[in-house]
């Protein structure tokens, strides 16, 4: 399964998006659809200092996220459900200013935010639990369609 573990590292690296579900304080779900960059092993999220998934991961940093992949043009064309990673997690809060956040950001943020926007933005830090699970990751296009052959579980070390 490391080549499971490699791939799904390289997806986390490739992807921009993903579903981000955080608990609010009465114990309702919410989830977002949100832009993220990632350096292999953590995922980062900019976002404003307000927002419900903000203040959510503030009082409680357990996540899940769901990341979903179209393998090729075919795949969209196939009655068949995206490739998809998802996973628990635990979120953390830095400041805007967090230089590592802003370098693994710096492929796809290409300019500058206004100072007025910087003052009211954070980044949410994603840690994924070690065990990652897949669906129709490392499978053939065809395949998906069988849950036994397209459900996986790998270990990320």
């Amino acid at each position: 399964m490391k080549d499971l573990a490699s791939l799904v590292r390289k997806h986390f690296r490739k992807n921009m998006w993903l579903v981000l579900a955080t608990v609010n304080e009465k114990q309702q779900p919410q989830s977002s659809l949100v832009i993220y960059q990632s350096d292999g092993q953590e995922l980062y999220v900019q976002t404003g200092k307000i927002t419900v998934k903000a203040k959510n991961i503030m009082k409680n940093n357990k996540v899940s996220v769901t990341i979903p992949i179209y393998k090729n043009f075919f795949h969209m064309l196939l009655p068949a459900p995206p490739a998809e990673i998802h996973f628990k997690g635990t979120a953390e809060i830095l400041p805007f200013e967090d230089e590592y956040a802003r370098e693994v950001w710096k492929k796809y943020l290409k300019h500058e935010l206004p100072d007025e926007l910087k003052a009211e933005s954070i980044w949410i830090k994603i840690t994924p639990a070690k065990k990652v699970n897949t669906y129709g990751l490392g499978v053939k296009l065809l395949n998906m369609r069988d849950p036994t052959k397209a459900k996986k579980t790998v270990e990320l070390t």
